[in-house]
């Protein structure tokens, strides 16, 4: 597929974006995940990276809340 960013390229690039735009993002455990999904959603189609796989969160390892 060409030049296809990497994983690490796609979350910098992804939070380079949000914090370039006028509109403020919020995201945390007591909010609405819906509107940053969307923002994910635009920002993987303009970047034409794939969709995750239906088993990603098999593979997916989460930092400890205090990082």
């Amino acid at each position: 597929m060409g030049n296809c960013l990497t994983g690490s390229e796609s979350i910098y690039g992804f939070c380079a974006w949000l914090t370039t735009r006028d509109t403020k993002t919020v995201m945390s455990a007591m909010d609405d995940a819906a509107p940053i999904v969307e923002l994910i959603k635009v920002f993987c189609d303009k970047n034409k990276l794939r969709d995750p796989r239906e088993n990603y969160t098999d593979y997916l390892t989460m930092p400890d809340n205090e990082a």
